[in-house]
């Protein structure tokens, strides 16, 4: 009878514990859920429009076309997004963006194999800055690459780079709209 009386105890007191942990939880899942947002929770209240200037191209990398796509992305982003609204000029905010290098490198090769697969990087600097108080929100360093397997070189380096590019675009608008 000793025995389980003390089983029915320490049963008890298990179940206790579990239920307060549960609690406590439940308690923190409610507190942050109403604190955290991943929409539109940081942007300054007073900013509503933003200009994304030009692209500049500083990579050397010789295609100039790829400071086009990094635009194009960035506008069809910002303009799905929504919680900015895209204008051409004289924006709440601006965003400016420039390539600061593109990258084509050897991925490891063990000794007796030939390459079959590259890396290319691509590194950007953009600038957030608040025209109504005409100050820097943030000045951030993004950098993605992709592999691509060199069978058909030119037309996967093309795919890669625009996939990096494309990454970097979803990290800039990121950090636009969260704060991050």
């Amino acid at each position: 009878m000793l025995i389980y009386t003390t089983m029915t105890i320490n049963s008890f007191l298990l179940n206790q514990k579990l239920y307060i942990y549960c609690l406590i939880c439940i308690l923190c899942l409610c507190v942050l859920n109403g604190c955290y947002s991943f929409t539109g929770g940081s942007i300054p209240e007073h900013l509503k429009t933003i200009n994304i200037s030009s692209v500049s191209d500083n990579s050397g990398y010789g295609n100039p076309a790829y400071r086009e796509v990094l635009f194009q992305k960035l506008v069809s982003k910002f303009q799905r997004d929504n919680t900015l609204k895209l204008v051409d000029r004289a924006g709440d905010a601006r965003l400016s963006v420039s390539i600061k290098s593109i990258r084509d490198e050897m991925q490891t090769v063990k000794p007796g194999e030939l390459e079959s697969e590259r890396k290319i990087s691509v590194s950007c600097e953009a600038e957030y800055y608040d025209a109504v108080k005409k100050k820097v929100i943030w000045k951030r360093s993004f950098s993605n690459y992709e592999v691509y397997d060199l069978a058909n070189a030119m037309t996967e380096r093309d795919r890669a780079i625009s996939k990096a590019i494309d990454q970097t675009t979803d990290d800039i608008l990121l950090a636009v709209v969260s704060g991050w």
